[in-house]
């Protein structure tokens, strides 16, 4: 079978369905593992651009963060976090366990993937061929047969995927989201403004900010690329900058930062990177999609919300109803 998606949602349902006796092949545009947990390099540097981190309530995932951080792939992010507001920074009273995989963020990724990823394929359709299914990919070379199929992409990108089963499909157009435009930044010298990551009050900078990090203060980070800051536009700033050139977003987020933060520093590395579908506003409100009859699936955050967590259970429970619908043995 195939999964088109290598992110969290895709390698929990293809985790699952190897564990029950299935043979599969997981599909990812980029180049390694990640999805929308996405680290960029730069020479010495390197950011994490998309999800920042994540927490566990789910016992099962619970379990597994256990096994995961005695391995080291995964760490607690004991960070100094609160709020920036007018007033300046202001402590969280309390919170939910922070985790960051280490030394980077794809590596819960990599320690959930099951069966074999194959990188740098972007799967534009699927299609019946009798009984079973087909992918093509932008070139249009053609992979399979399978006798089912996990997409396991943002929503957006799964509604056209997902055109042999228009109800799924329909179900994946109403879900909402909203673009980030993401900025990674490099100092030469250490910034130390009172603290490690901020959620950013939209009266500060003008309301360009949603979030600001200190990317070197996660566990397992490397210093050889200087003081490494994410920085995170708000929701509707993005999108009212979607068509702007990347050159010119990272001019106007680092002037919205240096205001945030009340310094003149210049970095010596400022990148900017945007995501069309950062965060789920409206969720499909069900844990998976599928179609029993052809065997095609669909999961990912934006079936159940706008967490890491989210993804990990709409694939894992995507993975056991297509097990169950294939007739595969359960694992325990």
């Amino acid at each position: 079978m195939a999964v088109v998606g290598g992110g969290i949602a895709g390698q929990s349902a293809a985790s699952v369905l190897s564990a029950a006796g299935a043979l599969v092949t997981v599909f990812d545009k980029a180049q390694g593992a990640g999805g929308r947990l996405a680290t960029r390099r730069e020479g010495a540097c390197q950011w994490d651009v998309g999800a920042q981190y994540f927490t566990v309530r789910d016992p099962v995932l619970r379990a597994l963060m256990v096994g995961l951080a005695a391995e080291g792939a995964v760490a607690p992010w004991e960070a100094r976090v609160g709020t920036l507001g007018p007033d300046g920074f202001v402590p969280e009273t309390g919170h939910e366990t922070r985790y960051v995989g280490t030394p980077r963020m794809g590596a819960l990724v990599a320690a959930l993937g099951s069966g074999a990823t194959v990188y740098g394929i972007d799967v534009r359709e699927v299609a019946p061929r009798g009984p079973v299914l087909t992918l093509k990919d932008r070139h249009g070379e053609h992979f399979g047969p399978y006798d089912s199929v996990v997409v396991a992409t943002p929503a957006g990108t799964a509604v056209p995927l997902l055109a042999v089963a228009p109800a799924l499909g329909n179900a994946a157009a109403m879900v909402e989201t909203a673009p980030c435009w993401a900025l990674m930044l490099a100092f030469a010298a250490p910034l130390d403004p009172g603290f490690d990551a901020a959620t950013v009050d939209p009266t500060v900078a003008g309301g360009a900010l949603a979030w600001i990090a200190r990317d070197g203060s996660k566990p397992g980070r490397s210093a050889q690329g200087g003081d490494q800051w994410v920085v995170h536009a708000a929701p509707g700033w993005s999108r009212t900058h979607a068509e702007a050139s990347p050159a010119e977003v990272a001019a106007e987020l680092l002037d919205a930062f240096r205001a945030a933060l009340g310094t003149g520093r210049g970095p010596v590395v400022a990148i900017s990177h945007f995501w069309p579908e950062a965060q789920t506003l409206q969720p499909a409100g069900v844990p998976h999609l599928l179609d029993v009859r052809q065997a095609i699936g669909a999961c990912g955050d934006w079936c159940l919300g706008a967490r890491i967590e989210a993804a990990f259970l709409s694939g894992r429970s995507l993975g056991e109803a297509m097990a169950a619908r294939l007739g595969l043995a359960q694992a325990a």
